[in-house]
This record gives structure tokens, C-alpha cells and sequence, in this order.
């Protein structure tokens, strides 16, 4: 029972170990039939073992595979149809298609001996064409004589003798075999050429055969010069190779009208769902190959479009699933294609997804923004109210006017603070056209903390360049919203510290005004320090935002926030021009 299965073992480690001497066997058993000639008998039964031999050896289909009986039928019929019809036009082309799939072999070593071995195989079966089989299939009127054929006769022995005695090295015979097909296709087309061309030459022109095949072969070496030539860029051509390259890459398909339509839609379809459905109906409009395709994406859009059915292939990346349907098998080319495609689409849809989140968060930080800075505005006018409500609490004795006049002056500053702050939350960006005098500014920030026991103060250089600095016009908004801050600040700090004296002092030189808050507390630490301005801070009274807010605000303003001086009893914060 199981003695074909260890017999067909036993022929296949054979086949492998022996594959150079297969090759050679092979080679001479054609040898022989050639010198025999095709119509005597045993001539038609050495070929039969010479195709047995090279179905053994053939590198298209692994020898381990086994055939069913309607494969061998096809073989066996094959075979006699080539047997019952051999002659020389029949050999000729038989070494021509022999040629063809050794010479797709020959570039596909990397060892010497190995790649030497198989470019003595595909010279003997040119010499073998052009000194045996040409010589002996053309009528004998226009033949060569028998100084080609005894060439032929002893030099091939000579060759396979020099193949069987080259080294052997142990590389790719033990793997798949492969053939280039590029290859076998152009050295089957040469010897075509060079054959027909030769026998062209010989009716047409009446030369002899040498004569004749040396006109071929050079008739062949300079169109293989010029196309050379031609093939590479020069003198401000492309090149027939750029041309050539082109075509392959794209295989035939208009790939690049596609990926025109792409980035196009790519520019026009902000939202990557959309994108997902159009980019792929696109692919069934535009490529002709394509018949059609279905998506699906976790959480976002599944569906098809075009005609589902029949052969077909799924392309993943990431989260995305393309199943591209066609109209025949995918080869390994187009399936490269098809996933560079699928790749594509898939890296947009990725791209306009992260846009997509980007906004969201943009819009999550603004109104995070929005919210911080209204809470200092919000906590600067509880200030003030808490003001008022003290001094309403002070008044036992009934209402004082200095009381009314307190309250005169606050209630519509507190007013306007309000109608500003339900401004910011209509509109988060500060209006550049809010703006009022320095004066004016100045007199209601003293107005606003003339009970929280502040120290008001104004330093200038010269007399008459305060008074023009003093008028000059200031956006209202951003320093109500900076100064106030600072100031809260301080007095959140004297929550703990109630003797914390606090100085607001308003600079005016030729740069223009500066406003500095100090106080004489604790400086802030130095790891805090070093992300004031850029970054949200730790704060035991708030959001620990607002001076990150503050700066923000200030940025493309003309003005700039610093911690001028941060040393025990002296802390101060300046606001002032941008450079001074």
C-alpha cells in the first residue's frame, strides 16, 4: 500500500539532489533526437523521455504536487500530438520556448557557478538552434554546408561535459523555483527575431546562411543600440524607460486620473464619512477594472456600491475595511496596487478624522477659556459687591452720604462689568474698538478698590510727557481684565496673610504706560514661576488659569505680562509695552 507513495518520494529527493544532471540529461537527450533527425523512430521515443525528464525538472509547478487524472490526460495528449507531428519547424520552436524559460532563470542567481551554469545552458540552446536545427529544417538548397553542422556536432557535447563539471553550490535550487517572466518573454522574441530575420535574408535576398545570420545579428545588435539609446534620459528626453515605467506601475489603469479625483475630494469633503463614500464610488467610476466596492468602518458609515459580487479582495488599514470587487483574479501587482489605493483612502479618512477631533477640542478649549476668564471677571465684581456689603455693615448709624457717594460711584461700575462679562459670553474674542483714556481707566480701578486697602500710585519722568500719556487711549477690556487679575491675586494672597500690603502703581515714560501690582508677601516658588505665562498653574483659591489666560489675551496686543521682581517682600507683576 504504501509503495507509490515512497517510490514518488524516493523520485522527487532524487529530482532535487540531481537537478543540475536533470538539466543536462535533458539537454542531451534533445541533442540526440537533433542528431538522429525527428521522423526516424527512436528519435520520436528519446523525445518522449526528453519531455518526461523535463517534467520533472520544469520550475512552473512544484514537483511534490500531485496531478489528477484529468491533468495527466491533458499531458499525455499534449505529448502525443507532439510526438505523432515532430519535425524540424516543430524543434526549432521547441528550443526557442526551452531558451525562453532558461534564460528566465539565468538573472535570478546571485552565486557564480550557479549563474554560470545556467548561461552555458541557454548558449548551448542558441548554438543548438543556429548550428543544428536551422541548418537541417530549411530546404537544403539555401542550407549551410556540413562545416556548421559538424560545428554544432562536437561542440555540444563539449558544453554539456563543461556544465556537468562546473562546482555546485547549495542556494535557491532547494526553494520555489522562479522564472522571470520579462525574460523568458524577451530572449524567446530575439531568437524569434533572429530566425526569421536569418531566413527573411536568405529567400529575399539569396545569401547565404552564415551570411545571412551574421546580417540578422547585426541587424538585431543595432536596434538593441538604439534602443538603449532612447531608453534613457538625455539631452532633455524623458526617455522610453520613464514612458515604459509609467505604464507598469499604473498597469494599464488610470491611476492617476484617480488620484487627481482624490485629492480633489479630498479638498472638498471636510467631513470623513462623506469623504469614505465618494472616494469609493469614485474608484468604481474611474477605474475600469473595478466593479465594486464595500466599506466598513467601526462607528462610522458601512455600505457598497457598484456590482458586488463575483472575485474580490479585503484591503485593512487601521480601523477601515475596502473590499475591492473585479472582474478577474487579482495578481500580485494589482493587489499591490489595490492596497496602495485602499492605503490612500484610508490615510485621508484618517487625516480628516483627526481634523475633525482637533475642532472639537479647539472648541472644547475655547469655551474652557471663555469660562476661566469670566471667572476672574465674575470673581473681581463679587470683590467689589463684597466691598459694598462691608460698608453697608459699617453703617449702623444710618446711611452716610460718604456711603451714598460709595454707592454712586460702584453700582454703575458694577453694572458695566456685568453688561461686558455677558458681552465676553456672546463673543469670547475682546473687541479691539473697546478702548477709553488712561485717565478715565485709572480713576475707575481706584474707584473699584477704594475700600479693599490698596496703595494707588503714579511714577513719571517728566511732567509734561505724563500728561500725554496720561490721555492717551488704551484698550479698556484687556487691562481691566489683567490688572484685575494681578489684584485678585494679591488679595487671595492676603487671605492668608492679613498684613500682605499690596501697591498698584501706573508708570508713564516715553514707551508708553506700565502698571505694576506688588507686594511684600512670600515670592512665588520657583518651580511655579517657571510656568507662568505658559501654562495652566496649580492654585489652592481658583482655576489656576488666569495668568496663562492673561498672557494669551495679551499676545499680538503691543503689550506683555512679567514677574519683574519674585524675592521675599518684594513681588511684583508688571504689565507693560512689549520689548521695554
Amino acid at each position: 500500500m504504501s509503495l507509490f507513495p515512497s517510490l514518488s518520494r524516493f523520485v522527487l529527493g532524487t529530482a532535487l539532489r540531481w537537478r543540475r544532471q536533470l538539466l543536462v540529461a535533458v539537454l542531451a537527450l534533445l541533442y540526440l533526437v537533433l542528431i538522429l533527425g525527428p521522423a526516424t523512430p527512436l528519435a520520436r521515443v528519446l523525445f518522449v523521455v526528453h519531455l518526461g525528464l523535463l517534467i520533472v525538472w520544469q520550475p512552473f509547478v512544484r514537483a511534490d504536487q500531485r496531478l489528477g487524472l484529468a491533468a495527466i490526460g491533458r499531458i499525455l495528449l499534449a505529448v502525443g500530438l507532439m510526438v505523432y507531428w515532430l519535425n524540424g519547424w516543430l524543434l526549432t520552436l521547441w528550443i526557442i520556448l526551452l531558451a525562453g524559460v532558461v534564460g528566465g532563470k539565468v538573472f535570478l542567481y546571485e552565486a557564480r557557478w550557479s549563474k554560470l551554469f545556467y548561461l552555458f545552458a541557454l548558449s548551448w540552446l542558441v548554438a543548438v538552434l543556429l548550428l543544428l536545427a536551422m541548418p537541417t529544417t530549411v530546404p537544403s538548397s539555401i542550407a549551410a554546408g556540413s562545416v556548421v553542422v559538424t560545428i554544432g556536432e562536437w561542440m555540444a557535447p563539449a558544453v554539456l561535459a563543461m556544465m556537468l563539471l562546473l562546482p555546485e553550490r547549495k542556494e535557491a535550487d532547494d526553494q520555489a523555483e522562479v522564472v522571470d517572466f520579462v525574460y523568458s518573454v524577451i530572449v524567446m522574441l530575439l531568437l524569434a527575431v533572429l530566425v526569421l530575420g536569418s531566413l527573411a535574408i536568405m529567400l529575399l535576398l539569396g545569401h547565404a546562411y552564415i551570411d545571412a545570420l551574421l546580417e540578422a545579428l547585426l541587424g538585431i545588435g543595432l536596434a538593441l543600440l538604439i534602443l538603449g539609446w532612447v531608453w534613457n534620459p538625455h539631452l532633455g528626453m524623458a526617455g522610453v524607460g520613464t514612458v515604459f515605467s509609467r505604464y507598469l506601475m499604473s498597469v494599464g489603469m488610470p491611476v492617476e486620473q484617480w488620484l487627481h479625483t482624490l485629492a480633489d475630494l479630498a479638498q472638498r469633503r471636510d467631513d470623513p464619512d462623506d469623504f469614505l463614500v465618494e472616494s469609493c464610488r469614485d474608484m468604481v467610476r474611474v477605474l475600469p477594472w473595478v466593479t465594486g466596492v464595500a466599506w466598513r468602518a467601526p462607528g462610522g458609515p458601512e455600505g457598497q456600491f457598484g456590482a458586488c459580487q463575483g472575485r474580490s479582495r479585503e484591503f485593512r488599514f487601521d480601523t477601515l475595511a475596502l473590499r475591492i470587487y473585479s472582474r478577474f483574479p487579482l495578481s500580485p501587482s494589482l493587489a499591490w496596487h489595490f492596497s496602495l489605493l485602499a492605503q490612500l483612502v484610508a490615510e485621508f479618512r484618517a487625516d480628516k478624522l483627526r481634523a475633525r477631533q482637533l475642532k472639537h477640542m479647539s472648541y472644547v478649549e475655547a469655551i474652557h477659556e471663555t469660562g476661566a476668564r469670566l471667572t476672574h471677571d465674575v470673581k473681581n465684581l463679587l470683590q467689589s459687591l463684597r466691598t459694598l456689603c462691608t460698608a453697608a455693615q459699617n453703617e449702623s448709624g444710618g446711611v452716610t452720604p460718604e456711603f451714598v457717594s460709595l454707592l454712586q460711584r460702584q453700582l454703575p461700575a458694577i453694572t458695566a462689568r456685568l453688561e461686558q462679562t455677558l458681552d465676553k459670553l456672546q463673543a469670547p474674542r475682546l473687541r479691539a474698538e473697546e478702548s477709553t483714556t488712561l485717565a478715565d481707566w485709572w480713576e475707575r480701578l481706584q474707584a473699584r478698590f477704594a475700600l479693599a486697602d490698596i496703595r494707588f500710585a503714579v511714577e513719571h519722568d517728566a511732567p509734561a510727557l505724563a500728561v500725554s500719556r496720561y490721555q492717551a487711549q488704551i484698550p479698556t477690556a484687556l487691562f481691566n481684565h489683567v490688572v484685575e487679575n494681578l489684584v485678585a491675586n494679591a488679595l487671595d494672597k492676603r487671605g492668608a496673610h492679613p498684613a500682605l500690603r499690596i501697591d498698584v502703581t501706573l508708570g508713564l515714560d516715553a514707551r508708553g504706560a506700565r502698571v505694576k501690582v506688588s507686594d511684600d508677601g512670600a515670592p512665588v516658588p520657583p518651580a511655579l514661576a517657571a510656568s507662568l505665562f505658559r501654562a495652566p498653574v496649580a492654585s489652592e483659591t481658583g482655576t489656576g488659569i488666569g495668568l496663562y489666560q492673561a498672557a494669551r489675551l495679551l499676545e499680538g496686543s503691543g503689550y506683555a505680562l512679567a514677574l519683574a521682581a519674585n524675592l521675599p517682600g518684594r513681588v511684583s507683576f508688571v504689565l507693560a509695552p512689549a520689548g521695554s
